[in-house]
């Protein structure tokens, strides 16, 4: 049996190629969706659309913040770099002390920051949920201190992980979200009919703690060996954390944007963080299922590459990644927008004009949120961190103009309309600077094929809004899986032919790289080669 268990492991380990990794992890991602979604469902079928969810939505803030200041994805653009260079001078002995040294230190940090916010818990909240009355300010004063465990675990799990991306591996690493979905349904099924809310807030932390231990288990076979060390003078360290500083502050700055939405939304009506809340996690599945799971496959490669001085081949590989993403994206921003009602009412069981319209609004930051993705790894991958950071910091004011006007107005699906003009804003300007810096980057061969996919977008949509106002019209009364999912099952399917069709006529390789990927996805899982 232990034989058995060493071999499936060794098995999970083994080293993926770019485009097996991206099919891996996108498969990854989609079962930890999928789970997201029912973990929604749960929780607004046990909570309703009100100020449990409001106070449970808010509780995530300061956790993710410090997070997000301290690790979060700073790490993993900053460290990966790093550790490949080790890797390639064989420097191994040398890399798990650099590793061993920065997981001590982000845990330490994490500890203390996480004391720190516990104790102001109450002030923070206050600035964050202006709206609130004492009752939801406390509940989620409350469920923040809970909470504040998940920093110290999540950091333990961001370096594991990202050894196992520097070699490679993103089977295990791709798994995380499961089993972090999988910790807070258990805490809704069996913790909250017991603790209510607080039942879900520690199956929060029990899923992150189960994403801990997997990471733990993607090291199997590497020789890494945990030691109590802080050998803060190794090289690798304080590069490291040189360039994890303006990633940090980068990400921080999206957590203030998403702070500055939750207080906006705290004083709209009751109910908005949480429609704000199920929207954006409905945007984040094609966000996280295409632009998350190809830039952190390919972004070992682009560092590889941007490290050796390979231009052209980074490059190359820079145009191939972006007209994939965008190729994946388009439509998946036209389905949203067309088919939101069907998706609100389809996931989460109910009808609710302001998700659904939030969503529909959202769609820009699929197209333009993709793309900026990868574009700020063509950064991250030459070392450089800083501009992407300077950017967003140019992005905060216009953010909190626009989403006060906006939701003034619109009320939380204004917050939406600004997410998606200042994503569009920061990743076209992103652009016109790697274009200044680095010269001809391949943009014109990326525009001749979005051009493209963006005429085949518009027959999908001419083709799935004739077909949801006249084939299959939402009636108020289509409610229940049985009911909705046949009809969504066939508007799928329809966007997807009305979209390769135009993609084929067009002759954009992308559409033969897709199904070609899908079918050999298929074979192999079907066992047939």
């Amino acid at each position: 049996m232990v034989n058995q268990a060493k071999q499936l492991l060794g098995r999970a380990n083994s080293r993926q190629t770019v485009g097996a990794a991206a099919m891996v992890i996108s498969a990854a991602y989609l079962l930890s969706r999928l789970l997201g979604l029912l973990r929604d469902r749960l929780l607004v079928g046990h909570f309703g659309k009100g100020p449990l969810l409001d106070a449970y939505n808010a509780a995530f803030r300061l956790p993710e913040i410090l997070f997000t200041l301290l690790v979060s994805g700073a790490f993993a653009v900053a460290f990966i770099p790093i550790l490949s260079e080790y890797l390639d001078k064989d420097r191994r002995e040398e890399a798990w002390r650099v590793t061993a040294t920065l997981l001590n230190l982000l845990v330490v940090a994490t500890v203390a920051g996480g004391i720190v916010v516990a104790i102001f818990a109450g002030p923070f909240i206050t600035l964050l949920t202006p709206g609130f009355d004492p009752q939801r300010h406390q509940l989620t004063v409350d469920l923040t201190r809970i909470m504040l465990i998940t920093p110290i675990l999540f950091a333990i799990s961001s370096v594991l992980g990202s050894v196992q991306q520097a070699f490679n591996r993103f089977i295990i690493f791709s798994l995380a979200g499961v089993f972090y979905n999988l910790g807070i349904i258990a805490g809704i099924m069996w913790l909250a009919p017991r603790w209510g809310v607080y039942g879900v807030a520690w199956g929060v932390v029990i899923g992150v703690a189960l994403q801990a231990l997997l990471q733990g288990l993607g090291l199997f076979g590497l020789g890494f060996r945990y030691r109590p060390i802080m050998h803060l003078r190794l090289k690798g360290v304080r590069r490291t954390l040189m360039l994890m500083l303006p990633r940090s502050i980068d990400q921080g700055i999206d957590q203030i944007n998403y702070a500055i939405e939750t207080v906006i939304g705290s004083t709209l009506p009751q109910g908005s963080i949480t429609a704000f809340t199920l929207a954006n996690n409905l945007k984040n599945v094609p966000l996280v299922l295409i632009a998350s799971s190809i830039t952190t496959a390919v972004f070992p490669r682009l560092a590889a590459r941007a490290a050796k001085g390979a231009r052209e081949e980074l490059i190359e590989t820079y145009v191939q990644t972006a007209r994939l993403i965008l190729f994946l994206a388009i439509p998946a921003a036209i389905f949203a927008v067309v088919t939101r009602g069907y998706l609100v009412r389809l996931l989460y069981g109910f009808g609710d004009a302001d998700t659904a319209n939030t969503l529909g609004w959202f769609a820009g930051t699929i197209v333009f949120t993709s793309l900026f993705m990868l574009v700020s790894r063509i950064y991250y991958a030459m070392q450089d961190t800083r501009t992407p950071l300077y950017l967003s910091l140019g992005s905060i004011p216009l953010n909190i103009l626009l989403s006060f006007v906006l939701s003034r107005r619109y009320g939380v699906v204004g917050l939406a309309m600004s997410a998606s003009i200042v994503a569009c804003l920061e990743t076209l300007v992103l652009m016109v600077i790697l274009h200044r810096r680095q010269g001809d980057f391949g943009e014109r061969v990326v525009w001749r094929g979005v051009w493209r996919m963006v005429l085949a977008g518009a027959v999908m949509s001419m083709v799935l809004y004739w077909t949801v106002t006249h084939l299959l019209p939402l009636y108020a009364n289509d409610k229940g899986f049985i009911v909705l999912a046949p009809k969504f099952a066939v508007l799928l399917v329809i966007g997807v032919v009305s979209y390769l069709a135009p993609s084929y006529a067009l002759q954009l390789k992308e559409s033969n790289t897709f199904v070609t990927r899908i079918k050999e996805f298929m074979v192999r899982s079907l066992n047939l080669t």
